[in-house]
């Protein structure tokens, strides 16, 4: 059996009992913020890790904001993963 769960359950299944989606698109396709701006331009001058602002540094401002800095009890000592999806075409 290849896989990454032991039950017979469907992939749907294992999503929806072991993962939470944030919804991060704050006022929509490629209109941003000051701060989510803000913040990918500090994120990127700290860590120098790029992120464009329409996909990947939207939803991980969000991410900082409403789980990391919002709720962080709920997830300290839990596996969290942000999927970096790339996107660096639409800085230029």
């Amino acid at each position: 059996q290849m896989g990454f769960w032991d039950d017979h359950s469907t992939a749907q299944e294992f999503i929806r009992n072991n993962m939470i989606v944030h919804q991060g698109k704050g006022l929509g396709y490629a209109a941003s913020t000051k701060e989510e701006l803000g913040f990918v331009t500090q994120f990127s001058l700290e860590t120098g890790i790029v992120l464009d602002p329409v996909y990947s540094g939207k939803a991980l401002y969000h991410f900082f904001q409403n789980v990391v800095l919002k709720d962080p009890e709920t997830y300290k000592g839990k596996n969290v993963l942000f999927w970096h999806t790339g996107g660096n075409l639409g800085l230029f």
